[in-house]
């Protein structure tokens, strides 16, 4: 059965396993997820550049400056389009889990999408300006390739995993029926992607892969 998420930070509580007591939150930004968590959660984030709500920059395809199973659960929630070695940065997002990894990527095949490219428009993150930038994505995931590469990796590591998807960011019963009915790689913005470490249950009976 279809799982259908309207906010990547809601379902990051959702999803989250109850005995979990630090998180950190790679490629922060804003720090928008903080607001969410309950207060038994540390928070920490980390980002590529500095701001008010980052607490150390770093760049995670040089590492991450933690040791391994530093915090309860690492999310990455769209940031792995963004890094050139994806599979370098998801394993170090994974070594410095203990529980818990979570990360969101986006279905560049959407149907906003797909009409976007035959209006002739490109993604903001995929122009091609006339300066150097040091944020673009590197990688236009569909749906289908997102839980390929989730299958891959929980194969690689030994993890069980669960998969979301969202269709819209508020509750639109229209699309959710017509994600029932057409291809995912259609009808979902993005795929929301938990992975758990072997040897740990969170009591959810959720269904895992």
């Amino acid at each position: 059965m279809t799982r259908y998420y309207r906010s990547k930070f809601q379902e990051v509580i959702r999803q989250l396993d109850p005995r979990v007591g630090s998180l950190l939150d790679v490629g922060c930004r804003d720090g928008t997820l903080r607001r969410h968590l309950p207060p038994r959660v540390a928070y920490a984030g980390v980002d590529l550049s500095g701001g008010p709500h980052v607490d150390r920059v770093c760049d995670v395809e040089r590492g991450l400056p933690f040791p391994d199973a530093s915090y309860d659960v690492v999310t990455a929630l769209d940031v792995l389009e963004h890094t050139d070695n994806i599979w370098y940065v998801f394993d170090e997002c994974l070594r410095v889990a203990r529980l818990q990894l979570m990360i969101v990527l986006p279905n560049s095949y959407h149907w906003k999408e797909r009409l976007r490219f035959l209006r002739g428009r490109e993604g903001d993150k995929h122009r091609l300006p006339g300066e150097p930038i040091r944020d673009r994505h590197r990688w236009w995931p569909s749906n289908a390739t997102s839980l390929a590469f989730a299958r891959r990796a929980a194969e690689r590591h030994g993890l069980t995993w669960t998969d979301s998807v969202m269709v819209d960011d508020r509750r639109n019963f229209g699309r959710e029926l017509l994600a029932r009915i057409l291809p995912a790689n259609l009808m979902a913005v993005a795929t929301f992607i938990t992975f758990v470490k072997p040897g740990v249950t969170d009591g959810t009976g959720a269904h895992r892969h």
